[in-house]
Parts: C-alpha cells; sequence; structure tokens
C-alpha cells in the first residue's frame, strides 16, 4: 500500500506538471493569438486613415481647379450667349451638357472626398493614388471637353449673330 501511495503521489506530482504545462502553453498559443489579431486589426484600421503625402498629392489640386474652370467656361458661354441668335433647342441642349457635366463632376469630387476622408474606405496608399489618378484622368476629359464645347457654341452664336447682321445689311441694300 505505501508503495502504491508513493507511486501515486509521484504521478499527483507528474501530473501537476503536466497541467502546469498545458496551462502554459494554452495561454502562450492565447498570447500569441491575440498578438496577431491586434496586428491585423491594426493593419485594417491603418487602411482607413489617410497618408497626409497623399492628401498633399499635386493632382487633387489639380482636379479642384478643373471643376472650378468647368464651371467659369459656361458661365463665360453663358455671358456670350446673352442677346445673340440661338434656338431655344440650341440653348435647351447647352443647358442640359452643362447640367450633364456638373453632375458628372460632382460625382467625381464626391469620390475624390471619399478617398481623401479618414474612415471613409479601406485602401492602402497605393490604391488611393490609382483611384486619384483615375479622377485626374476622367476629370481632364471633362475639362477638355468642356473647353471644345464652349468655344464651339460660342462661335456658333457669334456666326448666327454675323449672319443676322449680315442680312440686315443686305436688306437695307435691296
Amino acid at each position: 500500500m505505501l508503495k502504491q501511495i508513493a507511486k501515486l503521489e509521484i504521478y499527483i506530482v507528474d501530473l501537476e506538471k503536466g497541467y502546469r504545462i498545458a496551462r502554459e502553453g494554452l495561454t502562450f498559443i492565447g498570447e500569441i493569438k491575440k498578438g496577431e489579431f491586434n496586428l491585423h486589426s491594426l493593419f485594417f484600421s491603418s487602411l482607413q486613415s489617410v497618408n497626409p503625402s497623399v492628401a498633399k498629392y499635386s493632382k487633387i489640386a489639380v482636379i479642384v481647379a478643373d471643376q472650378l474652370s468647368i464651371v467659369s467656361s459656361f458661365k463665360k458661354l453663358n455671358q456670350r450667349l446673352d442677346g445673340k441668335k440661338i434656338s431655344s433647342g440650341e440653348f435647351s441642349y447647352i443647358s442640359s451638357v452643362y447640367s450633364n457635366m456638373i453632375n458628372e463632376c460632382g460625382k467625381n469630387l464626391n469620390a475624390l472626398i471619399e478617398v481623401t476622408t479618414d474612415g471613409k474606405l479601406e485602401m492602402t496608399d497605393d490604391e488611393r493614388i490609382k483611384r486619384i489618378d483615375g479622377i485626374y484622368d476622367d476629370m481632364e476629359d471633362k475639362y477638355a471637353f468642356t473647353q471644345s464645347f464652349t468655344n464651339k457654341a460660342g462661335l456658333l452664336a457669334d456666326q448666327r449673330t454675323a449672319e443676322t447682321d449680315e442680312n440686315g445689311i443686305l436688306k437695307i441694300l435691296e
């Protein structure tokens, strides 16, 4: 009996060592798991913040300036058309082009705000730069179209006015 008790006491000591090793191992695994989760959590939360150098990207200012130029070009066209001989259909068409252009520019500016505002999108700096470049290219296309459209519409209005003036002179001369 004494021999069995001694063996059981040795077994109890070994069993306690085994439980301690298992508990320490599980605690260690839990800490590693929690640390890994914290690293991933940190990474994903960093994707929501905008790097200050991305927020200062030079193309952002050009996008905003293009938007202002587009609005200004249409305002100048509207002033240029004032008193010119264009039909109501042509004026309606110009107005609809202006309205569509402003709506599309508004979409670009909203996308730009999302990309450059913390907490809106989860993106790496590279992805943010690529998105800004895409918005920039689109806005440059809109700017070029606006310049061409407003110049041609203004020229058409000037030609119509000159034509009307010439017809008036011809009638006087007859």
